[in-house]
C-alpha cells in the first residue's frame, strides 16, 4: 500500500493466478472550504491540506453568509440594531448576538430640535423625560462570557434644573435634578471561562428611573445697587 493512495484487494488475479491483485487510486483532496474556513498546508504524515476555521459564519438575507473574524463585530446591512461578535474560547468559535432595544419614539414628545439618530445608527432619540432603556447582550467579566444574553439597563433623558434670583437673600437659588436610577435589583447569570470553569456573576438591574435631586454648584451672591429716591 502506497502513501496517499487508497488500495483495495480486487477480484483480479496476479499473473501467477494464485494471488489477488491490489489496485490503488490516489486520494481525492478537498480544494475548497466552507465559509470562515481556509486550507492549511498539510503536515508531516498527511496527504491533503485541511480546512481550518478562522472566524464565525453568520447567515443573513436568506442565503448570504458573512464571516466575522475573531474579536470582530458586524451588523447586517440596513440593520444597525443587531450586532454579532466572534469570540474564540479554547478551540471553539462562538457567535454572540447583541440586540439593542430602542425606546418608544414619538417626535411630538421631543423638545423641538433635539430629534437625532443614535451614534450607532440604530435608534431615533431625543431629549425628553427621564426613561429607562435596555440592551440585550452577553456579559463579559475577566475574560469570561455569560452563558446567555442578559438585559443591561441605563437611565437617560432630561430632568428639570432651575436658577432664580431670591430678593429676600439677594442670591441666586438653584434646583438641580439628575436622571438616575430610583430602584434597582440584583440579578445573576452563569459565566463560562476559556478553561471551561463556570461561576455565578451578580450584576445590577435598574427597575425604575426618575429625576432625583442632586447637588448644584455653589450658590453665588450677586451684588445689588440700592436705588436712591429722587426728591
Amino acid at each position: 500500500m502506497r502513501q496517499c493512495e487508497t488500495c483495495v484487494c480486487s477480484n483480479k488475479l496476479e499473473t501467477d493466478g494464485l494471488l489477488h491483485r491490489v489496485e490503488c487510486e490516489p486520494i481525492t483532496c478537498n480544494t475548497s472550504c466552507p465559509p470562515c474556513f481556509e486550507l492549511q498546508d498539510a503536515t508531516e504524515g498527511q496527504c491533503c491540506r485541511k480546512c481550518v476555521q478562522i472566524g464565525c459564519p453568520v447567515g443573513y438575507s436568506g442565503n448570504l453568509t458573512q464571516c466575522i473574524p475573531v474579536n470582530g463585530i458586524w451588523s447586517p446591512p440596513g440593520n444597525k440594531c443587531d450586532k454579532y461578535e466572534c469570540v474564540k474560547i479554547g478551540s471553539s468559535f462562538i457567535t454572540m448576538e447583541a440586540r439593542t432595544l430602542c425606546p418608544s419614539y414619538n417626535p411630538s414628545d421631543c423638545i423641538p430640535g433635539t430629534e437625532v439618530m443614535a451614534p450607532d445608527g440604530c435608534c431615533h432619540l431625543c431629549v425628553r423625560k427621564c426613561n429607562r432603556t435596555t440592551e440585550s447582550t452577553h456579559l463579559q467579566h475577566n475574560g469570561c462570557t455569560s452563558s446567555q444574553k442578559v438585559e443591561l439597563t441605563t437611565c437617560q433623558g432630561l430632568c428639570p434644573t432651575y436658577s432664580w434670583f431670591s430678593q429676600s437673600t439677594s442670591m441666586f437659588q438653584r434646583s438641580c435634578s439628575c436622571c438616575q436610577e430610583v430602584s434597582t435589583s440584583k440579578r445573576e447569570v452563569e459565566m463560562v471561562c476559556p478553561d471551561g470553569s463556570k461561576f455565578n456573576y451578580s450584576y445590577d438591574y435598574i427597575e425604575q428611573c426618575g429625576c432625583l435631586q442632586s447637588t448644584c454648584t455653589t450658590m453665588e451672591k450677586t451684588p445689588t445697587k440700592k436705588l436712591r429716591r429722587r426728591r
